[in-house]
């Protein structure tokens, strides 16, 4: 394991436990240790699982990574769910910025790069993507044909690349060293460049609500829980520029309630999700007034568009 005796993003030696954890999304329920820096209250892992050794908490038990057929025959419902999520992605980077046949769209940790496919079709850009894994993509290369795809860490990325936007679809919370990696990406962007970062947000009703079971600690695959003062901090040291940050993201906030719920249950998560599917949908239908609420309150997600300084 890997002890910090400073707050990553400031510095601070200032730093206490926070809260412990089990493993989430794991069939081992063995316990982590969050810290929380007295300065920035930036809480994060601490000590954190090597690299070399964080494989082994992407198992069948990772639903992310078991997509769609995880849902059994609601398989395809799940998938229209996808689209409609990258379509709001999309209309996100529209709204934020105006791109051309010739401008690059770059998301950091693709996964499976639906979105980029959307991307690709509806605002007519180049895309790119990489990820430290090829298994979103690898076995379905033929529907992300045009779509460069890399197996690589940020710091990889040539200073040519020189992107018009740079996505991070809850990638951030996960990275080892954000701010080294924030300041590079500045360092290959153009003065026009926009950065466009959701991420859960620690200052949250879910948060409070859930405590040891709320979903946004992942653990341990999250690293960093920021809320919107150090998540400002951050991008301001790396030489952005923050622009607007939201209380609300893409994603809808429900799903960081029910998978909280299913924490507190003890579910297995590699187990068919297809009996779950009529309780989740119906849990869906009742948060209903909250998500109409969730630009007033904030619920799990935030998002932040920055520029280079």
């Amino acid at each position: 394991m890997l002890k910090l005796n400073c707050c990553p993003i400031c510095n601070d030696s200032s730093i206490f436990t926070f809260i412990k954890t089990n493993a989430q999304m794991h069939f081992v329920r063995e316990e982590f240790n969050f810290d929380q820096c007295s300065n920035c209250l930036l809480v994060f892992l601490n000590p954190r699982v090597p690299l070399d050794k964080l494989k082994n908490y992407y198992t069948s038990f990772y639903l992310p990574y078991r997509g769609p057929k995880a849902w059994g025959k609601f398989e395809k419902l799940v998938q229209s769910s996808q689209k409609k999520l990258d379509a709001k992605r999309v209309r996100f980077v529209d709204n934020t910025q105006k791109l051309s046949n010739g401008s690059l769209v770059l998301d950091i940790g693709c996964g499976n790069p639906s979105f980029l496919k959307a991307c690709k079709k509806s605002l007519k850009c180049k895309t790119m993507g990489i990820d430290f894994s090829d298994e979103g993509w690898k076995n379905e290369l033929s529907q992300f044909e045009g779509i460069n795809l890399q197996v690589a860490e940020i710091q990889d990325l040539k200073a040519k690349t020189r992107p018009d936007v740079i996505t991070m679809w809850h990638y951030l919370e996960h990275d080892y060293s954000p701010f080294e990696n924030l300041s590079y990406l500045k360092s290959i962007s153009k003065s026009t460049t926009t950065l466009i970062v959701e991420i859960p947000n620690f200052d949250s009703s879910s948060r409070k609500k859930y405590g040891k079971n709320w979903a946004g600690w992942h653990t341990p695959r999250h690293i960093s829980l920021f809320s919107p003062n150090n998540i400002q901090l951050l991008l301001s040291r790396a030489g952005w520029k923050v622009k607007e940050i939201l209380t609300y993201g893409t994603m809808n906030p429900y799903l960081l309630f029910w998978m909280s719920e299913m924490e507190e249950k003890g579910i297995q998560w590699n187990k068919n999700m297809e009996e779950e599917f009529m309780q989740f949908m119906v849990g869906m239908i009742k948060f209903l007034p909250w998500k109409l609420a969730e630009k007033k309150y904030s619920l799990g997600v935030m998002t932040v568009v920055a520029t280079p300084a």
